[in-house]
């Protein structure tokens, strides 16, 4: 079982020097994306793209291995490619957008500490779409913090 981090990093650059690397009006940029390796090993996948670029769309052209774990940021909030990655057995963890429009299918009780919630839900979208997936809803109290987490 493999286990990654995907993450963006935007390389800013001066506009005046790097001309096809527009980022903004008056800045360029590219945009390092990397898939890390939990295990300590060098990066599993690198690419530069403009700055522009989106990591979504460089996300759904990596083909992952099955049984391969992601830990991705709310950047990478596309429920049809998390379909996709639940059909290749490919799981992932990601925080929840807040406006996520969602039903929930089943609860689960718990009662490790942190965890307020723990439900099994569908996204509406998919489900008007006729796409059955499930996925799994954590909301965790983070006491150091204080605040309230709501994983994928």
């Amino acid at each position: 079982m493999y286990s990654h981090i995907l993450q963006p990093t935007v390389i800013d650059l001066c506009a005046s020097q790097f001309y096809w690397a527009q980022f903004r009006r008056t800045k360029g940029a590219v945009k390092l994306h990397l898939l890390l390796d939990h295990n300590g090993h060098p990066p599993a996948f690198a690419v530069i793209t403009e700055g522009k670029k989106h990591e979504i769309q460089v996300a759904r052209e990596i083909d992952f291995t099955p049984r391969t774990t992601l830990v991705i940021d709310r950047g990478y909030t596309d429920h049809e490619w998390f379909v996709k990655l639940t059909q290749r057995k490919v799981h992932f963890v990601t925080r929840m957008k807040e406006n996520a429009d969602f039903s929930v299918q089943k609860r689960e009780l718990s009662n490790r500490r942190g965890i307020l919630r723990d439900e099994v839900i569908f996204f509406f979208k998919l489900a008007q779409a006729g796409v059955e997936c499930f996925f799994r809803r954590i909301e965790f109290y983070d006491e150091e913090q204080e605040r309230v987490l709501v994983f994928l």
